[in-house]
């Protein structure tokens, strides 16, 4: 495509794409077991393992930790054994943790002694855009940072930490978060990460390394980050749960930025339960939402109906746009939901064209902020741009061309933070009109339709698989709710996917 629509798709959102490629295919380096992973070689409970892998929830995972039915240590040699084998051809992990089953082994420890903690022995994937203490690295999916190591983990990373988990590996992910090239799931370190639904089918991004690892059962929970459909697209295209927390909930210190005005970290889980109980861990306790009270009984849902019926992208088969919006009023009707048609409050002309200059004022100042601190010989975006040039077959195998338009557009950090401002009370002003005209407590659209808004906006948002498009690709409702209001987004959300229960696992060999 050209560029003027190159950017175009940008300023839509983040978070969508054309797989190109096979997965694996351009990475700089290979997966390898951090040691023999000593994974089950007999075949009945190899398969028990895969069965865990692929369809048990953390809550039962834990039941089978403390019956001692599994360890922490087995499972996470199994995954080990199970991301090796599968890994090559979806490209969703960059590196492995060479200190996983210490870190499991201590959890089974920890276990044995007594200690009880929300997330003790669950392996756990993180998005690579994300500080890790050493030995492993933390890379952004940027040549320039392959061999890079973070002097302390994130403090998302910490958290995870305190509440037992074990971090099993780095994910992929769009290189910079999606700020190189307009191919989701593509890194220079990591190659090209691919949808487990089908090689035809987009993985989204820039979280794609996140989602794709949860699909496909390499781990049971992931940690992403989104800034304007990042997290919520890829958890989409691969039928799994994805939340954006409301802006300042969750802590960023530590993660390489893009924009930090909306950047957040957020769960990626196989559902709605499990989602929940990874946010609280990352929230630090200071989330506790309440599933099994949770009800959409009454509660009225103003769906963006026409929105999703007009929605036009060349990235998912939007034909089906009228089965997809039937699912998601049978669901909440089913859930007890009072459906409401709700319409996007005026105001969105020219308001995701306007997203290029906060991306663009972002990438050059929030970035490349990040990126000099360590000291890597490049202080600004023309001096990263150079870099590359010097040895693009590895360093920009796909070029950079929204880099290079980012150098080129020279927003000004005055420009930056003015508009980034604006684009916040205009996101905020949209979304508090639309909720009052339609008289509704949260919304329902589709995959990132409305990620400029409820991104920018600084509100939750949360996808729910609706199960497979036609032509066999995975879709999602979205949820959107007011800022503050996550508790009872996770609970709507429970509600719908109990009501529903739409979610359609991969067949992988």
């Amino acid at each position: 495509m050209g560029r003027a629509r190159e950017l175009a798709d940008v300023g839509r959102s983040l978070a969508t794409g054309v797989l190109r490629g096979r997965g694996g295919a351009g990475r700089l380096r290979t997966l390898v077991a951090p040691e023999p992973a000593g994974a089950a070689t007999d075949p009945a409970r190899a398969a028990a393992l895969d069965a865990l892998a692929t369809g048990a929830g953390v809550t039962e995972l834990q039941r089978a930790m403390a019956a001692g039915e599994l360890t922490s240590e087995e499972l996470t040699a199994h995954l080990l054994a199970r991301a090796v084998r599968l890994d090559p051809g979806l490209a969703c992990l960059i590196e492995l943790n060479p200190a996983a089953l210490d870190e499991a082994r201590a959890a089974d420890a920890r276990r044995a002694r007594g200690e009880a903690l929300p997330l003790l022995g669950i392996p756990v994937t993180v998005k690579d855009n994300i500080a890790t203490a050493g030995p492993m690295r933390t890379t952004a999916g940027a040549a320039i940072l392959a061999d890079h190591v973070a002097g302390a983990d994130a403090a998302v990373v910490a958290a995870l930490r305190a509440a037992g988990a074990v971090v099993l590996a780095k994910a992929n992910l769009s290189e910079l978060a999606g700020a190189v090239v307009p191919t989701p799931g593509f890194s220079a370190v990591g190659g090209q990460t691919a949808n487990p639904y089908g090689a035809g089918h987009t993985p989204g991004g820039s979280s794609s390394g996140s989602a794709v690892s949860v699909a496909a059962g390499l781990a049971p929970l992931s940690v992403g980050t989104e800034t304007s459909g990042s997290l919520l697209a890829p958890a989409a295209f691969n039928g799994v749960v994805g939340m954006k927390p409301s802006r300042g909930l969750i802590d960023g210190t530590g993660i390489i930025p893009l924009v930090r005005h909306q950047d957040s970290a957020g769960p990626i889980a196989r559902t709605v339960a499990d989602a929940a109980l990874l946010l609280a861990a990352l929230a630090g306790g200071r989330l506790e939402p309440d599933l099994a009270a949770a009800s959409l009984a009454g509660v009225r849902v103003g769906v963006l109906g026409e929105a999703i019926l007009a929605q036009q992208t060349p990235f998912e088969d939007t034909t089906d746009n009228p089965a997809m919006l039937e699912r998601i009023e049978a669901g909440l009707r089913a859930a007890g939901a009072v459906v409401v048609p709700a319409t996007m409050a005026p105001g969105a002309a020219g308001f995701e064209s306007r997203l290029l200059t906060v991306v663009f004022g972002g990438l050059t100042h929030d970035t490349m902020a990040a990126l000099a601190a360590l000291d890597l010989g490049v202080t600004t975006l023309a001096d990263l741009q150079a870099h590359n040039l010097r040895e693009p077959r590895t360093r920009m195998p796909k070029g950079q061309a929204l880099l290079s338009a980012a150098v080129a557009r020279r927003v000004s950090r005055d420009a930056y933070e003015t508009a980034a401002m604006e684009q916040r009370a205009a996101a905020e002003r949209m979304l508090e009109d639309t909720f009052a005209a339609a008289d509704v407590e949260v919304l329902a659209s589709m995959s990132n339709l409305h990620a400029s808004w409820y991104a920018t906006a600084g509100w939750p948002a949360v996808s729910i698989p609706l199960g497979l498009r036609a032509g066999g690709m995975p879709a999602g409702v979205t949820l959107i709710a007011r800022p503050g209001r996550d508790p009872d987004l996770l609970g709507w959300a429970h509600a719908f996917e109990q009501a529903s229960a739409l979610r359609s696992p991969p067949v992988l060999a």
